[in-house]
């Protein structure tokens, strides 16, 4: 709620870094690097933000900041060695102050081993290409279970869902392993939100 006789130089204690994509998977992969700092208010919210669409949330925070130019939800921050995943900016009413909204995650590094995909050749025929691997940033949440039989398949098939930047495009099939841990099967793509990508991602347990 926005408060007419607020100071917002007082409230402005707290510096964050703003964080932004950088890379492709033409040469590796994709990190978060900083792009720029600035002085913000930061309040934990009581509820969780549903920063993703088929998945548990995570705490949510508000940020209170100046007006920055280029700022968007491609963007991300970072505040006392946490990360901020952006999910709406709004600016105030007499445009002095932006309000966002930002769940508290914590991304990690995951590297993605593609199918290969099919190609035309010079004589139009269908040729299968062979894709790079490269690496990338994500946070794996828990896929929301909407009834007892996704407690059953849950006992034999370990499914989370995958969050990422938008450029970071995957396909049915595609691997994608944390560290070196085992490798999870992208089984469904959720790639029509402007700003981010969501993957169903899966692998077999041992029951």
């Amino acid at each position: 709620m926005w408060m007419k006789h607020d100071h917002l130089s007082s409230r402005l204690t707290q510096k964050v870094e703003i964080l932004r994509i950088s890379g492709d998977a033409s040469v590796g992969g994709f990190v978060w690097e900083e792009n720029g700092r600035c002085w913000a208010d930061i309040e934990l919210d009581v509820k969780n933000n549903l920063f993703s669409s088929v998945g548990i949330g995570a705490r949510g925070a508000t940020v209170t900041m100046r007006p920055r130019l280029g700022l968007d939800l491609h963007h991300a921050m970072r505040w006392n060695g946490q990360f901020l995943f952006l999910t709406s900016i709004i600016l105030s009413p007499n445009r002095d102050r932006l309000e966002l909204k930002a769940a508290l995650c914590d991304p990690v590094t995951l590297t993605a081993r593609l199918q290969a995909r099919t190609e035309r050749n010079e004589l139009n025929r269908p040729v299968a290409s062979q894709q790079p691997s490269f690496t990338f940033p994500g946070i794996l949440t828990e896929l929301y279970r909407q009834n007892a039989q996704d407690e059953i398949y849950r006992a034999e098939t370990l499914r989370r869902v995958l969050v990422t930047p938008k450029a970071v495009a995957l396909r049915l099939g595609d691997l994608v392993q944390p560290g070196t841990g085992a490798p999870y099967t992208v089984r469904q793509a959720l790639d029509l939100d402007q700003w981010k990508n969501e993957y169903v991602i899966e692998r077999q347990e041992d029951i």
